[in-house]
């Protein structure tokens, strides 16, 4: 789990910094990763996500970005409907 922090604390750097491209593809390696829990990942995810639709909302990969973070967090709230409200 660390390293997929790692990554998304990378994407929020680089979104600031305004590299969208460098910012997703560190937001989208922190889901290729394995982890033992979706939660952490999914809530450092939404970090990432608020930064890139707040700087990048029309452009194809923040929406690329929110929509892998959207089904994550969806799948988590299949099997956990009570940890996101």
């Amino acid at each position: 789990m660390r390293v997929a922090d790692a990554h998304i604390d990378l994407g929020i750097v680089h979104a600031r910094r305004g590299d969208l491209d460098a910012a997703v593809e560190q937001g989208m390696a922190a889901f290729d990763i394995e982890r033992k829990s979706l939660t952490d990942l999914v809530n450092r995810a939404g970090d990432l996500d608020r930064v890139l639709r707040q700087r990048y909302r029309r452009e194809t990969l923040a929406k690329d970005f929110h929509e892998r973070y959207a089904l994550a967090r969806r799948a988590l709230t299949a099997h956990r409907p009570d940890l996101l409200d």
